[in-house]
């Protein structure tokens, strides 16, 4: 399989029609029921939160005030979700807005002026201080995946400067973040080596040059550093377990695994999959936060964050033919239906068309409040599966 985040014909699987009315097991939604939900959440739901004037998404939408949030930097990953659209149902318009939203959101949020030293640094807001290595490096993939489908060379030099951002952070200890005020890196912040590792591997493929795999190396060494003796990783300010970093870290363990061979970085994917699994509850979600001493610190769900695990986990369940793995991504898969608004269900505000087909951004509902970038994973999660069923891709464990 190819290396690759946003879509499953980024691995080189093959689209697989939504046509069967059968449930699929542990899921209990048909390949034809999830095709109708991917449509729906991109072309009913998505595009409704676009703002054309802007040339962006808007932030997030909320229900009770029925308010729009201007753009913000959810423009960095709601793109992914209308690429992966794009590769299945071959809509140039969806790939025309990807990268409306993406060249926004570079000219809001990233590092551009040459003079800098860390050009290609990525806002973590639009009048911030901090420049986050995490979101430099989710910069890199979005670009790389617009390059890849457009072939225009402007986004692979985008890709080329955040990168160049990445490499500073790793002169620094593989620093999370950077103050330009202060021009200092800091040590404590999100710790999120594996979006580094996928960066770094997705510009090895797009650019064949193997110093790509080195540069993912050394990051993905840090992260065999970064885990704990419970086989989890607690990456933010080095106390906390969080869900929205669970995903790229299990992916870019498998990910090294696969382009290096080292048993290191298999043992230690399987070893946080076990603490995952471990830690999965009966209804297939994660607590958004657990610290060192195993304690719930907020049992809220991230909703948008189950589905990405869930991607990793075929993933690793592709390399290693381990049912548990699939099993536990059924189980998320299953979790992420539950939290879209679809017509007839029990969710609220369903008369609002804002809210029909999206995505819930708190479980409990906190602000009832749904973003473009919680709706990417949980879409992007559905084409993963429904792919996953193809006969094509067998001998397929089980």
């Amino acid at each position: 399989m190819q290396i690759g985040v946003i879509s499953p014909q980024d691995w080189g699987w093959p689209s697989y029609p939504g046509t069967s009315d059968v449930p699929i097991d542990g899921v209990g939604a048909s390949p034809a029921e999830l095709e109708r939900r991917v449509r729906a959440g991109t072309y009913e739901w998505l595009l409704a939160q676009f703002d054309e004037q802007a040339g962006a998404f808007h932030g997030f939408y909320s229900a009770p005030e029925r308010r729009l949030e201007p753009p913000q930097t959810v423009n960095l990953i709601a793109p992914w979700q209308l690429l992966a659209a794009y590769d299945r149902y071959h809509d140039g318009a969806l790939l025309a807005t990807a990268r409306r939203a993406a060249d926004w959101f570079y000219r809001h949020f990233v590092v551009s002026h040459p003079m800098s030293v860390v050009m290609g640094g990525v806002r973590e807001g639009a009048a911030s201080d901090e420049l986050w290595t995490k979101f430099a490096a989710e910069y890199v993939i979005l670009c790389v995946g617009l390059h890849r489908r457009t072939g225009e060379e402007a986004y692979l030099r985008r890709a080329h400067e955040s990168a160049g951002f990445l490499l500073q952070a790793a002169r620094h200890g593989c620093a999370p973040k950077y103050n330009t005020r202060t021009s200092a890196w800091q040590e404590l912040g999100w710790q999120s080596f594996g979006r580094a590792v996928e960066a770094c591997l997705e510009l090895e493929r797009a650019t064949v040059e193997p110093l790509w795999r080195e540069r993912a190396l050394r990051w993905g060494e840090l992260g065999l550093g970064l885990q704990a003796g419970d086989g989890g990783f607690y990456l933010i300010d080095g106390e906390y377990f969080n869900t929205d970093l669970a995903a790229d870290e299990l992916r870019a363990l498998t990910f090294l695994y696969e382009r290096t061979g080292g048993q290191d970085f298999l043992g230690a994917a399987q070893r946080f999959a076990a603490w995952l699994l471990a830690r999965q509850r009966p209804d297939g979600a994660w607590p958004l936060t657990i610290d060192r001493d195993d304690n719930v610190v907020v049992a809220t769900v991230g909703p948008g964050d189950v589905p990405n695990i869930a991607i990793a986990l075929l993933r690793l369940f592709a390399v290693t033919g381990e049912p548990r793995y699939r099993q536990a991504a059924l189980a998320a898969s299953r979790y992420s239906l539950s939290v879209q608004a679809t017509p007839g269900s029990t969710h609220p505000y369903l008369d609002d068309p804002h809210v029909r087909w999206g995505f819930w951004s708190w479980d409990p509902y906190y602000d009832y409040t749904l973003s473009a970038d919680q709706s990417t994973h949980h879409v992007r999660g559905m084409i993963f599966l429904l792919d996953s069923q193809s006969p094509m891709l067998t001998p397929w464990p089980t």
